[in-house]
């Protein structure tokens, strides 16, 4: 029974979403029917026949037959099959085919849709070619006046365009069988290519605007203002190869002749109304131009550093000349107490070489100044590289210096570390005598001998001749470390000893009441005997912490507090 329920109700729902979609797909049956009416009701054909009072030929003809063939593609071919697709369209729903309709709705939508936009695109090429008949008679009428201005002004400033005029004339009288041929065209019917030829004369009258505006100003440049620039940059050069500067290498003849070539060109180009290429290469000349006085003023400001500086790099040469020489008496003086190393001495040779080059420069310098035979450029150039070769090599003879300085230094700073070591040893050999030892253990003997044989070889070392530093600083480093550890093994072997004393004389309170503390403080006293300190103390200790702990401590602080 519950079965029998459900198949009911399903069967229910299955009907009221059934006849939900059929009246879905109904209404867009009804949809897409109004909107084949609207598009049949369009008056486009009304529209079209606004063309009938032209005299159509070429493309207004054939752009007129392309409309008339797709509106007529649209009423007799395409509605029609729209209203086949609706009948089908229902006849699915009918069916319960909603899938199939569903699809077919999509795709009659879609159909529409590409209907309107091609109506859309026909009315508005339509109304651009109705409204082009008019438009074009107005534009015409406003390029005629001026193609009249401009012949008005070609004639009244026929000098400023010089053999420009002719061309000029010549592109007017193209204007003028161009207005001849757009008439025609008009009178004909082909309204779009009128049309095209109204842009072309507007084009072709702009650019003779511009050509009016530019020529003059192009046609001065070339035949007056840049020849005056050339003149005045030749006089220029001139008013200095007479005070003195060499512009040689600046081959500003060659490059002048050069321009004016140019120029003859560019004059070319201006009269035959090419203006193009003249207004870059006048732009490319004006920088040429401009470079040459740059050039002439790095060279006067390079006259003036020559006159600057030319003594003070003279005298800085000369001195750094007496130093070296001064240095090198030096060395051979220092080199009979000390030995100097190769690369010291390579380095002193090198100061040397280089300077005696320098003072050839210099020389060379100076003999081009009298004779001015090279330009200022070119020798500022090379006294700002041979003055800062001066700079370096003050550098490498100042660190010299430094080196034989500290030859001296080294040498002073081992006499007082030799003094020093002395003294610690002298000082650990005190220390032990003051505090009574039993005896010394055999390592600490042998690092005394090592030690007296160090210090002797350092001071034997100090008195060579010539000394080898290096060698001798090396030799004391190894001998002061070992001093150092030396005297610091001294008195942790001394304060060693003395704490085991107290250590046993601590114990000893215990050692009548124990047998083993009597015989740890025995052994301990026999290693003391035998100058073995530290088994000594770690016997003692180990006996007396075990029956008082915290003692060892005890008796470390009242060796402190003594």
């Amino acid at each position: 029974m519950e079965f029998i329920i459900v198949a009911i109700l399903l069967l229910v729902i299955f009907f009221i979403y059934g006849m939900l979609v059929r009246k879905k797909v109904y209404k867009d049956v009804d949809r897409l029917e109004a909107w084949k009416i609207d598009i049949m009701n369009r008056p486009v054909t009304d529209e079209m026949s606004l063309m009938k009072g032209l005299n159509m030929v070429g493309q207004t003809e054939q752009l007129f037959e392309k409309w008339r063939t797709e509106w007529d593609e649209i009423i007799t071919t395409e509605l029609p099959n729209v209203e086949e697709a609706l009948f089908d369209i229902e006849e699915y729903a009918d069916k319960y085919r909603i899938r199939k309709a569903k699809l077919l709705v999509k795709e009659i939508n879609d159909q529409l849709q590409g209907i309107e936009d091609t109506i859309k695109s026909i009315l508005s090429e339509l109304q651009e070619l109705v409204g082009s008949e008019e438009n074009n008679k107005v534009e015409i009428e406003e390029l005629k006046q001026d193609y009249r201005d401009l012949k008005r002004k070609i004639l009244a400033h026929s000098n400023s365009f010089g053999k420009a005029e002719v061309k000029l004339e010549l592109m007017l009288e193209g204007i003028v069988v161009q207005f001849e041929s757009f008439y025609e065209k008009m009178d004909n019917g082909d309204i779009l290519l009128a049309k095209e030829l109204v842009q072309s004369i507007k084009d072709q009258i702009d650019h003779i605007k511009l050509l009016i505006e530019e020529l003059p100003a192009l046609l001065k440049d070339c035949s007056l203002t840049i020849p005056n620039q050339i003149d005045e940059l030749l006089q220029g050069v001139k008013e200095m190869t007479e005070e003195g500067f060499v512009l040689n290498h600046l081959q500003v003849e060659k490059e002048v002749s050069s321009m004016k070539g140019k120029l003859t060109e560019y004059l070319i180009y201006i009269e035959n109304a090419d203006i193009e290429p003249v207004k870059a290469g006048l732009i490319e000349l004006q920088e040429q131009i401009e470079g040459f006085y740059d050039q002439l003023e790095k060279e006067v400001i390079s006259k003036h550093f020559v006159q600057q500086q030319v003594t003070p790099i003279h005298v800085d040469l000369s001195q750094l000349n007496d130093e070296t020489k001064e240095t090198k008496i030096e060395a051979e003086q220092v080199q009979l107490s000390y030995k100097l190393l190769d690369k010291d001495l390579e380095m002193q040779k090198d100061i040397e070489t280089q300077i005696n080059t320098l003072l050839k420069r210099f020389t060379n310098v100076k003999g081009s100044i009298e004779e001015q035979d090279i330009a200022y450029s070119v020798i500022q150039s090379e006294l700002e590289d041979i003055k800062g070769q001066i700079d370096t090599l003050k550098q490498s003879h100042q660190e010299f210096v430094d080196m034989l300085q500290t030859l001296r230094k080294d040498e002073m700073y081992v006499k007082e570390k030799l003094g020093e070591m002395r003294k610690m040893l002298l000082d650990s050999k005190r220390l032990v005598q003051k505090s009574n030892l039993p005896g010394l253990p055999e390592g600490y003997l042998f690092e005394i001998k090592e030690c007296n044989n160090q210090v002797v070889m350092v001071a034997e070392k100090l008195q060579e001749k010539p000394l080898h530093v290096p060698a001798l600083t090396s030799l004391l480093e190894q001998a002061l470390a070992k001093v150092e550890l030396l005297s610091s093994k001294t008195e942790e072997m001394v304060e060693q000893a003395f704490l085991v004393e107290q250590v046993i004389q601590y114990g000893n309170r215990y050692r009548g009441r124990s047998l083993h503390m009597a015989e740890k403080l025995a052994e301990a006293e026999l290693a003391f005997r035998n100058f073995e300190y530290p088994r000594a103390l770690e016997e003692a200790a180990t006996a007396l912490e075990r029956v008082e702990p915290g003692a060892l401590k005890k008796v470390q602080n009242l060796i402190e507090n003594n």
